[in-house]
């Protein structure tokens, strides 16, 4: 199995002169014939696992109290095994029921989140190049399969990759017979997790109940598998670059706001996965592109859609958890923005007549405008300015102090400048034909009364222009 692995190896490029490897030891029969073959590969190459100059190799073990006494006993295991060879380790306690809890996963997803986290934490910190992790080619037959059942596409059945980005998987060309004749052969000693035989899980049930199907409708059942996992990764790989590149051609970027005209996704027959490969980069399942599909063949307009990933989520300060996306269905085009979670309202006091003042907040996620405040006198050299988009002029007698900056929220109405009557400000905007984002980005100028000055950039309210009585004037001068 030695030279089996050494070709694995080096055919892959996984481990080269240098590396600093970060070996994930739960201590069970994979992990563990993982470290004995590390071991006796660098004593036939160039990677060294010890030298007194350097440590080439370490040990992870996460103990995520879920076993009792088991889960101790597994942190000794690995620890006297680790001292034994001389190898550093490190080791992490989790609370992982508390943390599933609070975050509404699975234990065995909150299990995924903290290991994975906890190992990219220990690269960064002592510089690790790879972190060696023991999944073999029965794993990927079982991770298939899931993934098969939950309806993935072809992403999810390519399979897992010898190495990706960081992450290396030295054993994916063997499987669980030769791991533990492997480890026999050589007394190689393990502990087992009696979880694994529970089939109350769905990975076990397959591990024990379905593949051994397969072994007796076919020898080789599982090579075969196994190679028609590689070659849906090297088909996969080939859509993949196929796709982007249409993709590219197609997608419009502006700041941090994306669309597509409607028309590439309902005239083309590859319309609808396509539409589904662009919405999808950014948290969103298939089901709702199948519903964004829907809304543009039957021409609905302003049908929003919230990506909910949970690679994606954003937690705000109150720990309520945000999509970090928002899809939203136009006439002719479909666009998806950030949906922020910055800071969207601003103060702004009454300042003395004679002053003035720059009004900004440079880390604005939402880029909100520079201002420059001023109050004067009426006088007889004013000029009342008609650009709206760049000064907004107010009688400052008019207004209660102090102002506020916001976002325009659903039920808000002013009083256009030149109409008698008040117009939902929803209305305004469908009026000067905004879209579902043109409307996430305009601010509301308004007074301690909750009276609307201002559409920023747009339209000042009839209530508070200036006059022929007005005396003092409040100015604001957009500044690009």
């Amino acid at each position: 199995m030695l030279k089996e692995f050494k070709n694995f190896v080096e055919k892959n490029n996984l481990i080269e002169k240098g590396n600093k490897i970060l070996l994930a030891l739960s201590g069970g029969v994979d992990s563990m014939v993982l470290a004995k073959l590390l071991i006796l590969y660098s004593q036939r190459t160039s990677f060294t696992v010890n030298s007194q100059s350097q440590c080439h190799l370490s040990f992870a073990h996460c103990n995520f109290h879920l076993r009792g006494d088991d889960s101790n006993r597994d942190e000794k295991f690995v620890t006297e095994f680790a001292e034994e060879n001389k190898i550093p380790i490190y080791i992490q306690h989790f609370d992982t029921e508390s943390y599933a809890k609070e975050n509404s996963l699975s234990i065995e997803m909150a299990a995924r989140e903290l290991r994975y986290s906890w190992f990219e934490e220990l690269k960064d910190i002592n510089n690790f190049t790879k972190v060696a992790l023991a999944h073999h080619g029965d794993d990927q037959i079982e991770t298939f399969l899931i993934n098969m059942l939950r309806g993935s596409g072809i992403k999810g059945l390519k399979g897992m990759k010898p190495q990706n980005d960081f992450y290396i998987r030295p054993l994916l060309f063997s499987n669980r017979s030769q791991i533990e004749a492997f480890a026999k052969e050589n007394n190689i000693q393990w502990v087992e997790d009696y979880t694994n035989n529970e089939t109350i899980y769905l990975r076990n049930k397959i591990r024990h109940q379905i593949i051994p199907l397969f072994d007796e409708i076919k020898e080789n059942a599982r090579n075969s598998m196994n190679f028609s996992i590689d070659c849906l990764s090297s088909e996969n790989d080939l859509y993949r670059s196929l796709i982007e590149e249409k993709l590219s051609m197609i997608e419009n970027v502006n700041r941090d706001y994306r669309f597509v005209d409607s028309i590439h996704f309902l005239k083309n027959k590859e319309g609808k996965q396509l539409l589904f490969e662009w919405v999808r980069k950014y948290g969103f399942n298939y089901t709702q592109s199948e519903s964004m599909y829907e809304a543009m063949m039957n021409g609905k307009s302003g049908v929003m859609f919230y990506s909910s990933s949970t690679d994606n989520r954003q937690q705000t300060t109150d720990n309520r958890l945000y999509p970090q996306y928002v899809a939203s269905v136009q006439k002719d085009k479909i666009g998806i923005f950030e949906n922020r979670t910055d800071k969207t309202e601003y103060i702004i006091e009454a300042l003395p007549v004679g002053k003035s003042c720059i009004f900004s907040d440079a880390e604005s996620n939402y880029e909100l405008p520079k201002m420059l405040f001023s109050v004067t006198n009426k006088g007889v050299d004013f000029k009342l300015f008609k650009d709206a988009s760049k000064y907004a002029q107010f009688d400052a007698e008019k207004i209660e102090f102090p102002l506020k900056l916001r976002r325009w929220k659903k039920g808000d109405r002013f009083r256009p400048l030149g109409m008698k009557g008040s117009k939902l400000l929803s209305d305004f905007f469908n009026d000067l034909g905004f879209s579902t984002y043109q409307k996430q980005k305009v601010w509301i100028m308004e007074d301690a009364n909750g009276l609307i000055l201002w559409v920023v950039g747009y339209r000042i309210s009839d209530k508070v222009k200036i006059s022929d009585s007005t005396e003092v004037i409040f100015q604001c001068d957009l500044k690009s």
